[in-house]
């Protein structure tokens, strides 16, 4: 049976630690004169309390576990403080099977992600395994002045199972309501101690098995809007090919601007393409939900080597293999048929786009490999104070092989009879290929025209640390002594991208074909204070100052100095009011620096649609006019190829940060607290791409195209593609081509808001009765994207999202998770309930058929059963009423916004779990 006092303990902590009481990071005896000093996730400094000016929230490992998730991707996502888009599990194109996290929506690469403090090199959140998490505290304001750069938007901080003694073993498996989706996972961790020290160890294994586009109601068929009405489409680049002839002057462009032409597969006649009947449906080659396999081995130990002095050690390794699968390639760069071609139905040169349907899809494989290394040493001194010095070693390599890949210049040979034909021209050519028909694309012709691309990324951060923290003993201030950390860190980042040799010789369609790389490091010293300035007085139970500066010297940068103060003051006990000021910076990161330019299709809003009866500007009709295009000019997607990268003459970006709130602990009622915290963040010189839609628009909205963002269009020849005849920024076919949207400093974002949590636990009958409730109020999140540009206000509306690629995702202003549990007997029931608010299209059209999307509510339910006090067996569901995610006219992926709402649907579980 469950020991209910040691429950109400966990609890009760559990109040303390998430209401600005943070848990402990590390708890040492104080070696001079045994009293307990900790530190605080934000704070070098170790102290006798657990009071902070700063808001963090803690999960500890039962709040884990009664999540029901089996990722620390999906428990990351649904805290109420991230916001808009992610890369994971629901992410198949361009995740490449990382998961990432985005506090306060300012995106992942503003989130420092840490393990006991320290960094680590991949920041795929897949590498933190659940068993060996002792708890989660997310620390929500800026601390660029204690961790250094990339921590503008706040920390998450995984603390690590240390001093655990015993075995646990773990093993839960998912299925949705569709009967699909499975996800299997296992774990153990091991640990023993002695009057010496600890040595822990612990393993973990998941499985999550594919769910496919197809397979559900809402994402079966890619969705269009005509007439008012949903019908289905798809993409024109289709398994018969539509075409279109290359000379403007042909009878087959004259009067038919923007029209492509099939073969049509039952008559064989030529005919205009018609969307309804010609489109191709490319969900059931896609998968919703991406499969993968993730092991990992993590270790722990420390010693006492005197009283005053120890070693500790920590390890890792973790081994992720992912896959993503898109619809098979398309001759997307428009080849031409030669007029002489025996198929070519009209006797002139073509363009053809084809989908090679005949490969079964674009597969993209991982192996990635995530290791972690740090030892080092931790004591005190005489006077008390203490010290550590450690080494952290961390490196990814990401190994990637892409099946389905085009080579167009093989595709020319066999397009070609003078390149390629039975006769022998071009040695080694398989023959002609008719690609008007659908299935001709024989084994033989693709083992000729189709390559696989293989690139490798691998990065190694190298992190030397030193700290010393202490206080002024005797010599102190009339509330006490002032509390002081101090510590110097080196710190060395490398990057390599080795593409395809196939790509490097220009021999794979839409791949970057140079090999980059680079390195940096950086060295940085901090000092931060903790001064009691009142205490014990009349409406001051105690007023502290805290206070730190960091001065980060990079060998490619300027030196950077920021500062951070804080203010806690208790007026009377129970109640805590707090307030904090940060300057934060962020580094180019290294891939920010030197990753390769490639080639992305990127959803966008084309401001030509239907130009002749909408409700553009005349500026507009005319610069659409101007490229010939009809006035009933219309597309059956709406992506662009859009050049993306690194930039390796970036400069940081700059921050400030402020949060002010309150903290209250009712003497009247038992085990309750309160906390309310304001925050205000802004970034000046962002880090991001520029957005694709506001590219396109900021430049058809200028006079005859005279706007400065006219010349980041580069057109179609950029990207290999046939030109529109009058455009120079459309392909053939009429889409925009050649956007260039590279990393630069470009940005400005503002983002304010409210966090509240409320927790209560009580006695409830013969058991345990507790709540929880974590949110966010998102107030305001304005961002520019480039100068000259206009300002995008994303709080209750969804849009792109910049960090993220220009994804489209929900910026809710409201996200809330409730949480229900009661404990009684051998029993544990849990009840979570989250939260989303209603969100609208930033890009709203009066012609748009969904451009809003109501509150959301999800909700998941836990039975745990306590067949004895070590063994435990539990069920559950996620989304228990099978919540569908909602269509939205400007979507990003399978018809609705898949980064922001559940797309696989319910999910049930079942978990055995003993402990010994």
């Amino acid at each position: 049976m469950k020991n209910m006092t040691f429950r109400k303990s966990v609890t009760a902590l559990a109040v303390t630690a998430t209401l600005g009481f943070p848990a402990l990071v590390a708890a040492q005896e104080n070696g001079a004169d045994d009293v307990e000093r900790i530190q605080v996730t934000g704070s070098r400094i170790k102290r006798t309390d657990t009071e902070t000016a700063s808001p963090i929230t803690v999960f500890d490992a039962e709040a884990i576990e009664n999540s029901g998730f089996t990722s620390m991707e999906k428990f990351i996502h649904n805290i109420p403080s991230m916001n808009g888009g992610y890369n994971g599990s629901n992410t198949n194109n361009g995740s490449v099977g990382y998961a990432s996290a985005n506090l306060r929506g300012l995106g992942s690469s503003r989130t420092l992600l840490l393990i006991n403090g320290r960094r680590f090199a991949s920041g795929d959140l897949n590498s933190i395994p659940m068993a060996y998490i002792e708890r989660v505290e997310v620390l929500r304001d800026g601390a660029s002045t204690i961790y250094g750069s990339d921590a503008i938007a706040g920390v998450i901080n995984f603390i690590t199972k240390k001093d655990f003694e015993g075995a646990e073993f773990s093993a839960q498996y998912d299925l949705t309501g569709e009967g699909d989706g499975e996800t299997t996972k296992v774990s153990a961790v091991i640990g023993a101690t002695s009057d010496k020290g600890n040595v822990t160890l612990a393993l973990e294994y998941q499985n999550r098995n594919t769910i496919w586009q197809g397979d559900r109601d809402f994402s079966r068929v890619p969705l269009s809007e005509s007439g008012g009405e949903l019908v289905s489409g798809g993409s024109s680049t289709i398994p018969y090919g539509s075409w279109s002839a290359a000379d403007p002057d042909s009878q087959y462009n004259s009067g038919n601007a923007g029209t492509s032409f099939v073969v049509d597969p039952q008559t064989g006649e030529v005919r205009p393409y018609d969307g309804q009947q010609d489109a191709y449906n490319f969900a059931p080659a896609s998968y919703m939900v991406t499969p993968q396999d993730v092991f990992s081995i993590n270790a722990s130990a420390n010693y006492e080597l005197t009283r005053d002095l120890n070693a500790f050690m920590e390890g890792g390794f973790t081994n992720r293999q992912s896959d993503q699968l898109m619809a098979a390639e398309g001759t997307f760069w428009g080849p031409t048929v030669a007029a002489d071609h025996p198929d070519n139905p009209i006797g002139e040169d073509t363009y053809i786009y084809r989908r090679l349907e005949e490969t079964g899809g674009r597969s993209f494989t991982q192996d990635f490999s995530d290791y972690r290394m740090v030892f080092g040493l931790e004591g005190y001194l005489d006077n008390g104070w203490s010290w550590d010095v450690s080494y952290n070693y961390a490196r990814y390599v990401d190994t990637r092989v892409e099946y389905g890949r085009a080579n167009p210049e093989r595709f020319g040979h066999i397009l070609d009879p003078a390149l390629c034909n039975n006769e022998g021209v071009n040695e080694g050519c398989p023959g002609l290929w008719n690609p008007f028909e659908a299935g001709t694309l024989s084994q033989e012709l693709m083992d000729y025209v189709l390559v696989p691309n293989s690139p490798v990324d691998r990065a190694t951060t190298k992190q030397l640390m030193a700290n010393l923290t202490g206080d002024t003993g005797s010599f102190s201030l009339p509330a006490g002594p002032i509390s002081w950390a101090v510590g110097f860190e080196k710190r060395w980042e490398e990057y390599q991208n080795q593409p395809d040799g196939g790509a490097i010789l220009g021999q794979i369609y839409s791949v970057a074909a140079e090999p980059t790389e680079g390195s940096y490091d950086v060295q940085e010293a901090y000092l931060e204070i903790n001064a009691p300035l009142l205490a014990g007085l009349p409406g001051v139970e105690r007023l502290d100052l805290s206070a730190a500066v960091r001065r980060s010297d990079y060998d490619f940068l300027s030196a950077q100095t920021t500062t951070k103060f804080g203010l806690e003051y208790v007026p009377a006990d129970g109640m805590l009011l707090r307030a904090t000021f940060a300057e934060g910076f962020r580094a180019p990161g290294i891939g920010n620096l030197y990753s390769p330019q490639v080639e992305s299709n990127i959803s966008y809003t084309d401001p030509c649609i239907n130009y002749g009866s909408g409700s553009q500007s005349q500026t507009v009709k005319d610069n659409c006019a101007s490229e010939g295009l009809p006035g009933d000019f219309s597309l059956d997607n709406n992506q662009s190829s859009t050049l993306v990268g690194g930039n390796p003459d970036l400069e940081p970006e700059t921050s400030e940060s402020f949060t002010v709130g309150m903290v209250y602990q009712p003497e009247f009622i038992e085990n309750f607290s309160i906390a309310v915290d304001y925050y205000d963040i802004e970034i000046e010189d962002g880090l991001g791409a520029p957005s694709t839609s506001a590219i396109i628009a900021q430049c058809y909205n200028s006079p005859d195209f005279s706007s400065a963002s006219c010349g980041l269009i580069l057109g179609p020849e950029a990207v290999g593609r046939p030109g529109y005849s009058g455009s120079d920024y459309r392909d053939s076919q009429g889409y925009m081509a050649g956007i260039l949207a590279g990393t630069a400093n470009i940005s400005t974002f503002t983002t304010s808001g409210f966090d509240y949590d409320i927790n209560w636990s009580t006695d409830l009958g013969d058991g345990m009765f507790n709540m929880r409730v974590d949110g966010t109020f998102l107030d305001e999140y304005t961002y520019l994207a480039q100068e000259g540009g206009d300002v995008l206000e994303l709080a209750g509306m969804y849009g792109a999202d910049t960090n993220f690629g220009g994804r489209v995702a929900a910026f809710p202003e409201v996200r809330t998770n409730f949480t229900f549990g009661y404990q009684v007997g051998n029993w544990d029931l849990n009840w979570i309930t989250r939260y989303q608010g209603s969100v609208e299209d930033i890009n709203y059209s009066e012609d748009d058929l969904s451009s809003e999307v109501g509150s959301y509510f999800y909700h998941d339910a836990q039975v745990n059963y306590f067949v004895t006090e070590n063994t435990t067996f539990t069920l559950g569901a996620r989304n228990l009423f099978d919540k569908k995610p909602p269509y939205v006219t400007n979507n990003n992926d399978m018809n609705t916004l898949n980064s922001s709402y559940d797309t696989a649907g319910q999910y049930l579980y079942a978990r055995f779990g003993v402990k010994f």
